[in-house]
């Protein structure tokens, strides 16, 4: 169908955004790939503009496919007649699946400087992602933990701030000591108790 899956199921939408986000700088290469990618993510847009991974649609979904399309040049404010930003709009939604969502809505919103919509505002998500940190200095899904690959997201998210907040400089300093401590001897990274690359890619 032009998507992609996790383990060779059928077509996830996050797992086909973000091979697209991959895929971005080599367009020429892979026009064929990426158009057959974006004809897949529309069959799989929802009646109100929105996007399902995992059996429900989400924000993060909405987010990454943002990304996804920011990357390749494509205008988010009319993908099949609806505008995606309008999908990050609502604090209560962005925030019903976890951290994901603010931390992939704060991420896509300032890929092109995009601006917010509702009651959502950048100082907001900011808040809500400081506001997750755990004691240790990480963050995590949901255990009391840090986690590598959530804590990464978290600094990228966060990132565009350090210089000018001093309060997210303290947390992402923080978070480097948590991620200096849960490097592996070899220099790699885990998560969910399985050293991997995808984990090392997000630090």
């Amino acid at each position: 169908d032009g998507g992609f899956s996790l383990g060779g199921g059928a077509m996830d939408v996050d797992i086909t955004a973000m091979a697209l986000q991959a895929l971005a700088p080599y367009r020429e290469q892979y026009q064929e790939v990426i158009d057959a990618a974006l004809n897949a993510l529309s069959a799989a847009q929802t009646v109100t503009g929105g996007f399902e991974s995992w059996g429900a649609q989400s924000s993060e979904s909405c987010a990454q496919v943002i990304l996804a399309l920011t990357a390749i040049g494509k205008d988010v404010t009319n993908v099949g007649g609806h505008n995606l930003l309008k999908g990050l709009d609502n604090m209560a939604y962005v925030q019903t699946q976890g951290i994901n969502g603010p931390i992939f809505t704060l991420i896509a919103l300032d890929s092109h400087n995009y601006p917010t919509m509702g009651d959502v505002t950048r100082e907001k998500l900011i808040q809500v992602i400081l506001d997750a940190q755990l004691n240790d200095g990480g963050w995590n899904l949901s255990a009391d933990n840090a986690d590598p690959d959530m804590t990464a997201m978290a600094i990228q998210a966060l990132a565009p701030y350090y210089k000018t907040n001093e309060t997210v400089k303290a947390a992402v300093d923080k978070a480097l000591d948590v991620l200096s401590g849960l490097q592996q001897g070899d220099g790699g990274f885990g998560s969910w108790g399985t050293v991997n690359s995808e984990s090392c890619a997000q630090v």
